[in-house]
C-alpha cells in the first residue's frame, strides 16, 4: 500500500513544492502506470469457451490444402479440393461450446464441440451403425485432424493449449 504525507517545511510557499517531492511523485506516477499496463497485458491462454473456439478454428485452418479461410462468428467457410481435384465449397457452424473438468486436483480439462458441416451444400451426416457404433461421411482429412461433428480437446496445462483426439 502507498502511503503520501504531505507535510508543510518551513520558509516554504505551498504553491512551490521541493524538487525532491516532484521527482518522487514522477517516480510512484510511473511506477503505477508500469502496473496498469501489465495488469491489463496479454495473459496466459486458459482453458476456456473462446480458446476452444480459437483452437477449433486454427485446427481447421491447419489442415492440408484448405483454401479461402473466412470466419464469421460462430460460422466458418472454406475450399478444399476433393479426390478428383475439384475444389469442395465447405461451411461449418459451430453449434456449441463447452469445457468442464475433471473432479479432484489436477484433473484433466475436456473441451467438447458440436458444429454442423456442410460441402456444396450438402450435410454432412452421422448415424448409428449396424454394430451400434457411430457412422459418418465425414472424409478422413477432417477426421485425421481430430474433428468431427462432434469432437473433443483436452487441455495441454504445460503448452497452454488444446490438444485435438
Amino acid at each position: 500500500m502507498l502511503h503520501i504525507v504531505h507535510t508543510r517545511q518551513s520558509g516554504r510557499s505551498a504553491a512551490r513544492p521541493r524538487r525532491g517531492g516532484r521527482l518522487l511523485g514522477v517516480v510512484l506516477l510511473s511506477l503505477a502506470l508500469v502496473g496498469a499496463i501489465a495488469a491489463c497485458g496479454p495473459s496466459e491462454p486458459r482453458p476456456d469457451v473462446d480458446t476452444l473456439r480459437a483452437s477449433f478454428i486454427a485446427q481447421i485452418e491447419s489442415i492440408d490444402l484448405v483454401a479461402d479461410f473466412e470466419a464469421d462468428g460462430d460460422e466458418l467457410r472454406f475450399v478444399r479440393p476433393d479426390g478428383s481435384g475439384e475444389n469442395v465449397e465447405w461451411r461449418v457452424r459451430i453449434d456449441s461450446l463447452e469445457v468442464e473438468t475433471g473432479p479432484g486436483e489436477g484433473a484433466q480439462v475436456l473441451g467438447h464441440v458440436l458444429s454442423a458441416w456442410t460441402a456444396n451444400g450438402r450435410a454432412i451426416s452421422v448415424w448409428q451403425g449396424p454394430t451400434g457404433r457411430p457412422m459418418t461421411d465425414m472424409p478422413h482429412w477432417v477426421l485425421d485432424a481430430g474433428l468431427a461433428t462432434e469432437c473433443l480437446a483436452l487441455w495441454d496445462e504445460e503448452g497452454k493449449a488444446w490438444g485435438w483426439t
